[in-house]
């Protein structure tokens, strides 16, 4: 029996864990004691390690389809077919025949991240699209225009200071159930905020998990944040509860916010947000003259038609209250591994990238991404270019908007090629099937997500247990893609591997002020070695990083191999006031009223009146599902059916649906059946169904998940369109029809 320590993959918490292993085997999985930020917390996630890794359908070796069939081959035959079809299309079509469709684990490995962002640059790929624009990417919007960014993978995140607050308002954040970024191990650090005197006020249409332990529930009506926080931003200017003495040099725009918000009174936005007048005022009162405040939105906040806009007043009321950049408020992460706000020149920046290039129908590229919402209609368009698909970590089925156009789509594409671990609702399109190795069978490194920590923390995992032989690991399998799209034929992947890491390093020594520009990029190539593979992109990283040696321009400062004797990781302390040599905007100064979110209020103010319409549908958050893909460890599905309709008694009543029984819910883009549960915890007129679901149809290997299908919440989505600023589609708050089912 051997323990091994490791970090938890499956989301942006990052869990320390504790593995015991028996001949290959994983027989135990605990939370870390010893980890400094999780201390022992652990999720049921987390516990399912042991099943996913276990996990008899799960694939072990490539699969190819032939006579309509995908059946399961070698890898040197996997990446003949990969070379023999994708290799015309590339050199027909060029880098706009290929799109790629990128999914949320992909950041959690470290060389994927790495590399592969510089690989599709190399590549001239602009047909990209993540999970960020049906995720996160209003939050990267709002802070890349604030505070400055150059692509998805570099912007400023400012952050809940939680364990110094002394008043949390969650903005569509259920931090109980998702533990939330920042939040780990969230009851003991909510509750702690009240037992020092503190209050946490929750803004959600559902009175969820946190809601019911918080101070305040404030049922704010689907899509109406961005209005409710324009007003609460307009009541701080009128009452004169600004704060401007601490950050006033460092603010671009003041004047021109408070000009942006003048019509949204509280009188004013009331219908659209759901939220009484002196409700308004009260929250902003309490905001402005808390001790100290901190404003988190999540997911909920995020994926409504003005997520970037709720975001940016989030940052904007944190700024003009004086509770930006300092303890208590909301603060920067300095991360290890070079972020984008310790590069370059400190407070300086360039501006942020957003329209250069666009769709077919005419969407904005955003941080160097197309939004995931439009990739079936560029597809289907009749004169699209994209020929080929190559989906990565990513279940476009159930996770992308109107999940039958996508699967429309996936029946037009000429080919497609999937790195995944399982034979999805997506996959099942294939042409050629790629699986990477177990996540217990790789080195862990979270360069994303120690930028959006409320602690500066860092860490180091080996692999709890060695690769399959004669597997390909995702960075091996991120080499194969480039050799056939950039054409290289059989030139040897460690050459490939060093051309990536080649190109990395020019990038940062090169760049304007970097800390590596006394330097000869050889030089730092030759400090780096020569054993292949991701670990020198992430030396190369955490060297040019705030704490790194700089390769010997400052002796004792971090290395990988130095991280690597701390088996635990490195405490690298709070967060600490940045300002001014955080930022990377033009001005220099924090822009608290960008030109693209103010001349978006517009919509704001053009929907006030808007009618609702009779029912909304809004997603949730479960404790034991994570999107699409944890449905197949039956530890995550004992219990009573989860996927449920939640609905308030009202609305039921008035529709004669019964607890338990099925529903029919309808949109513009389809229909589903669901169980009924009825509940005074969901505000009137909307209901809540989760996401992730829906694991039913031909081709599927997931024996589990389809004992237990769901309901698939993406077959109505899409009508709601996108996040203007962002390209984020619009899950809360599409209107939906609901009727009984006569059985």
């Amino acid at each position: 029996m051997t323990e091994h320590l490791t970090t938890c993959p499956l989301c942006e918490v990052a869990c320390g864990l504790r593995i015991e292993v028996e001949v290959g085997d994983v027989v135990k999985v605990r939370g870390d004691a010893d980890h400094p930020v999780t201390r022992g917390f652990i999720c049921p996630k987390g516990t399912a390690l042991q099943g996913l890794h276990h996990d008899p359908d799960r694939l072990h070796n490539p699969l190819v389809r032939r006579d309509g069939q995908l059946v399961e081959t070698t890898w040197e035959d996997a990446l003949g077919v990969l070379k023999e079809r994708l290799g015309p299309i590339i050199a027909e079509g060029g880098p706009d025949a290929v799109a790629w469709h990128l999914g949320t684990p992909l950041t959690h490995d470290f060389g994927t991240w790495i590399y592969g962002n510089m690989s599709l640059r190399l590549l001239g790929a602009k047909q990209v699209y993540t999970s960020a624009t049906v995720d996160h990417m209003p939050m990267m919007t709002a802070a890349g225009l604030m505070f400055g960014a150059r692509n998805t993978g570099s912007f400023s995140h400012a952050a809940a200071d939680i364990d110094n607050t002394q008043l949390l308002v969650l903005i569509g954040c259920n931090a109980l159930v998702s533990n939330a970024t920042g939040i780990t191990a969230p009851r003991g650090r909510l509750k702690a905020i009240q037992e020092r005197g503190g209050r946490i006020i929750v803004v959600d249409p559902a009175c969820n998990e946190t809601a019911e332990m918080a101070d305040l529930h404030l049922a704010v009506r689907p899509g109406g944040d961005a209005a409710l926080f324009a007003a609460v931003t307009n009541v701080i200017f009128e009452e004169d509860l600004t704060r401007l003495d601490r950050l006033g040099e460092h603010l671009a725009g003041t004047q021109e916010l408070r000009a942006a918000v003048s019509v949204f009174t509280p009188e004013a936005v009331s219908k659209r947000c759901g939220i009484e007048p002196e409700a308004i005022r009260e929250l902003a009162r309490e905001i402005a003259t808390a001790p100290s405040a901190a404003i988190y939105g999540r997911v909920g906040a995020m994926t409504q038609e003005f997520g970037t806009l709720t975001v940016w007043f989030m940052y904007a009321i944190a700024a003009i209250t004086g509770n930006l950049d300092r303890p208590g408020g909301m603060l920067w992460p300095l991360p290890a591994a070079a972020g984008h706000n310790t590069r370059g020149t400190p407070g300086r920046g360039e501006p942020f990238p957003s329209g250069r290039w666009h769709t077919q129908g005419g969407l904005p590229e955003v941080l160097g991404e197309l939004p995931l919402g439009a990739l079936a209609d560029e597809i289907l368009t009749d004169k699209s270019p994209v020929r080929a698909l190559i989906t990565m970590a990513s279940n476009g089925a159930r996770s992308a908007p109107d999940s039958a156009r996508y699967e429309q789509a996936l029946g037009k594409v000429e080919l497609i090629v999937s790195v995944d671990h399982y034979l999805n609702e997506t996959t099942r399109y294939a042409d050629v099937i790629l699986p990477p190795p177990s996540p217990l069978e790789r080195d862990h490194y979270d360069v994303f997500y120690n930028q959006l920590t409320s602690g500066n923390h860092t860490r180091w995992n080996d692999a709890v247990l060695p690769q399959e032989p004669g597997s390909y690991s995702e960075h091996g399998i991120l080499l194969e893609l480039t050799a056939v799209l950039a054409g290289f034929g059989d030139t040897d992947r460690g050459v490939i591997d060093d051309i990536l890491l080649s190109a990395l390093v020019h990038d940062l020594v090169e760049e304007p002020g970097s800390v590596l520009a006394h330097l000869d990029p050889q030089d730092v190539l030759r400090e780096l070695g020569d054993e292949r593979g991701p670990e020198r992109g992430l030396d190369l990283w955490l060297r040019a990083g705030a704490y790194g040696d700089h390769f010997g321009a400052r002796p004792g400062g971090l290395t990988l191999a130095e991280l690597k004797r701390h088996p635990h990781g490195i405490d690298l302390g709070p967060l600490q006031p940045r300002l001014p040599d955080v930022l990377r905007t033009p001005s220099g100064r924090v822009e608290v009223a960008p030109e693209p979110l103010v001349a978006d209020l517009a919509r704001v103010r053009d929907g006030l009146d808007d009618d609702p319409g009779d029912l909304v549908i809004v997603g949730r958050r479960q404790t034991r599902s994570l999107n699409s893909w944890l449905h197949n460890i039956p530890a995550l599905m004992r219990g009573k059916d989860r996927c449920t309709l939640r609905i308030h008694p009202g609305d039921a009543a008035s529709r004669g649906l019964a607890d338990g029984a099925t529903c029919t819910v309808t949109s513009d883009a389809g229909s589903v059946e669901a169980v009924v549960e009825i509940t005074d915890t969901i505000r009137p007129g909307v209901v809540s169904l989760p996401h992730g679901w829906g694991h039913d149809g031909p081709g599927l290997q997931l024996s589990v998940a389809e004992q237990h299908p769901g309901a698939n919440l993406n077959a109505l989505t899409g009508p709601a369109g996108f996040d203007v600023p962002s390209g984020t589609a619009v899950f809360s708050g599409v209107q939906v029809q609901v009727q009984a089912v006569a059985r």
